[in-house]
């Protein structure tokens, strides 16, 4: 695991980064690290961030380059679904040499009404009134705080389903799927297909609104490796992919688009996927994409055709809007169904000739590549390997684990089911079920084994089939196997004695 932009130089060769591209985009300075004296997570550091203009948290080797309140956001709208704690709070409680227990309010989102009365009005009254919020909050700090102490025996799973399933609802908790399986999904395999065209060995590559950092763990684990920094406005979902996602790279929290915090020509390519068309500051954002990568050189993946429904964003643009967006830098754009196309048929896309914007009117899904290096348009040519292997191989998550019980060992199966996780998730991963198998049936021997990630004799065929995928070791738990906290009212039981105790233990130091 790295420690993200802020080892020390001679410990940052070591690890094989070159030197911080940070830069404050207000004085352009480049900012120092003072680290806390005591560090309290293994594999991470905490400290502040200082330049000639601001003082920045630094919690578990992320950077928090954000203003005021540090709040969560909603995926798509951008409007605030948790308060959270503020910069200038954070930054004190560093100072104060507090480093973990602002990292578990980073991490801490009032828990869902319990007992599934969330939408009983007069029933959950008790639970949204009084006492109960803040007694609930507190006791979620003490479940926090536990699940750190065990951090490296949880998965990404854990922490997204305590979000997402078990906290408040104000966070939209359908978003989970969306999220959880994201490998295997249409937009993951049109986006492995087009970094493709991402520059090899030139330096790092920048992921802007990299979320968990999915498509940062495939450029990571695929042959032609790519260094990437990626950068989010939502601290947990950047916390979870440098600890459990692609713990390899490195994540800044930062929210201005158009205002990167890096120095020009900081990486060999600047890349946006699913999330471009949702920006309102396009413009800004894709000239300081273009600014802080070498010969401008930018992909945005899955763009929204604004004149095609289902609509995602009011921003969205039409297929000769998002070109108008570089000038008159050369400029690529194919579509989804293209590039989905060409991955199936095993082979890449020819961009060497330039493309009219007017096939794409049909299209809803749009991608984009722009270069002043002609070298980015090359045909890629066959498809060396299976790209969605890469990395290692888990069972993936969208299949539902079925066992069928015999009268002996040799009578029981395991049946891993297709299953969509909602009716919202089917809608937009539709094309998932022309290249993912229905259902496959193993031993139960051969799907421990491949729950484990080992590799057994059916293993080229589920690949084949996409009931295998390339994911991080510690990405989901085993399938089948339940949570490591349970439900609600278990996880703040847990965490109001783990709390108590921890009262007790201070009172008696005192």
């Amino acid at each position: 695991m790295t420690n993200s932009l802020l080892l020390p130089e001679e410990t940052a060769t070591a690890a094989g980064h070159g030197p911080c591209p940070l830069r404050c985009p207000d004085c352009r300075a480049t900012p120092t690290f003072a680290p806390t004296p005591t560090q309290p997570l293994p594999g991470g550091w905490f400290g502040v961030l200082r330049c000639d203009c601001h003082t920045d948290p630094v919690l578990d080797s992320i950077p928090i380059l954000r203003r005021g309140p540090i709040d969560v956001q909603d995926h798509v709208t951008g409007r605030t679904e948790i308060e959270g704690p503020d910069h200038d709070t954070l930054v004190a409680m560093l100072e104060a040499d507090r480093g973990l227990e602002a990292l578990v309010e980073m991490l801490t989102f009032p828990p869902a009404v319990p007992f599934g009365l969330a939408r009983r009005r007069g029933l959950r009254l008790p639970f949204t009134r009084g006492p109960w919020p803040r007694l609930a909050r507190e006791a979620r700090r003490g479940e926090v705080a536990e699940m750190l102490a065990d951090v490296e025996a949880l998965t990404a799973q854990d922490w997204m389903e305590l979000c997402y399933a078990r906290s408040s609802e104000q966070i939209a908790g359908d978003i989970f799927p969306y999220f959880f399986a994201r490998f295997g999904q249409p937009r993951y395999v049109a986006s492995i297909e087009m970094a493709r065209h991402l520059p090899v060995g030139r330096g790092p590559v920048l992921d802007l609104a990299c979320g968990f950092g999915h498509l940062m763990y495939h450029l990571g684990a695929r042959d032609e490796a790519v260094e990437t920094v990626g950068v989010d406005r939502n601290f947990f979902q950047l916390w979870v992919g440098r600890r459990y996602v692609a713990p390899d790279q490195r994540f800044v929290c930062a929210d201005r688009v158009d205002a990167l915090p890096f120095a020009d020509d900081a990486f060999a390519a600047s890349l946006c996927s699913d999330a471009f068309h949702l920006f309102d500051a396009q413009q800004g954002a894709a000239d300081e994409m273009r600014r802080v990568a070498a010969d401008d050189t930018i992909i945005l993946d899955r763009l929204g055709n604004r004149f095609l429904e289902p609509f995602d964003s009011t921003f969205e643009r039409s297929p000769e809007g998002y070109a108008d967006l570089v000038g008159d830098a050369p400029v690529r754009l194919t579509s989804e169904d293209e590039l989905i196309g060409a991955y199936r048929a095993g082979r890449g896309l020819d961009l060497t000739r330039e493309r009219d914007t007017a096939g794409l009117a049909e299209q809803k899904w749009l991608y984009l590549v722009s270069s002043r290096d002609e070298r980015v348009f090359a045909d890629t040519d066959e498809i060396a390997g299976t790209p969605h292997g890469a990395g290692s191989l888990r069972v993936n998550p969208i299949f539902r684990v079925d066992r069928i019980d015999g009268d002996d060992r040799d009578d029981e199966a395991v049946h891993l089911v297709f299953d969509y996780p909602s009716a919202w998730y089917a809608f937009e991963n539709a094309v998932m079920r022309t290249y993912t198998s229905a259902g496959e049936r193993l031993d139960p021997d051969a799907f421990e084994e491949v729950a484990a990630g080992r590799p057994v004799p059916e293993t080229p065929r589920l690949l084949r089939r996409w009931v295998v995928l390339g994911m991080p070791p510690r990405y989901a738990r085993p399938p089948g196997a339940p949570g490591a906290v349970g439900s609600v009212a278990r996880g703040l039981l847990r965490g109001a004695v783990r709390r108590l105790r921890h009262r007790r233990c201070s009172d008696r130091v005192q």
